[in-house]
């Protein structure tokens, strides 16, 4: 009996944890950077806290820029600040110098590159999706490479502080509502099993 309860609730509880998936997040100066594989060609990048930054990112307020790379092949990405009002910007796509600030220059690897203008006034969670349209071999979104330019100032012309310049293992989008099911099969199973435990013993 104990065993069969015990597997239950490991059934429900893994169901759940299965659904909203496991973060693949990468922390720098308090500031969290998720990557979701949505499918399709699609990465969804998520930053959280930037308000409550520490180091040298504590004095920024505004979003200049970003550039992706480490993603295999494509002609060409749009990326869309999710929040209300949208905005999206085109991908300027060219070739990342290793060590370079954000933008596309010579040399490197392949990468996308979006300059928001205007700037985009930092929240602390904010989304954004990144469309690719794979070309060649394809994309791969399993590993990205993310750089950010972060301002202090609306008209600042150079980043404020750390470019990151980091890999950051993408994990696939949670399934929406998908977490029910296995906590409902969980409580499920109790309740069944608490029922023919009383008709064992009436």
């Amino acid at each position: 009996m104990r065993n069969r309860l015990k597997t239950s609730l490991i059934a429900g509880l893994t169901l759940v944890w299965t659904s909203f998936g496991a973060s693949a997040a990468l922390v720098s100066q308090g500031v969290t950077f998720t990557f979701n594989d949505l499918g399709g060609s699609v990465l969804e990048l998520t930053i959280d806290n930037i308000l409550n930054a520490t180091g040298n990112w504590a004095p920024v307020q505004f979003f200049d820029a970003f550039d992706i790379r480490d993603v295999g092949s494509f002609s060409a990405a749009t990326a869309t600040y999710v929040f209300t009002p949208p905005q999206s910007e085109p991908g300027q796509l060219g070739e990342q110098v290793t060590g370079a600030s954000v933008g596309c220059n010579n040399g490197g690897g392949a990468s996308a590159c979006f300059d928001w203008t205007p700037n985009l006034s930092l929240t602390n969670h904010m989304v954004i999706d990144i469309a690719f349209t794979p070309s060649g071999s394809g994309v791969d979104l399993s590993n990205p490479h993310l750089k950010v330019s972060f301002l202090v100032n609306d008209n600042d012309t150079t980043p404020t502080g750390d470019l990151l310049s980091q890999n950051i293992p993408s994990v696939p989008g949670p399934i929406v509502g998908a977490g029910l099911p296995g906590l409902m099969l969980a409580c499920g199973g109790l309740m069944g099993l608490a029922r023919r435990r009383r008709q064992k013993f009436a």
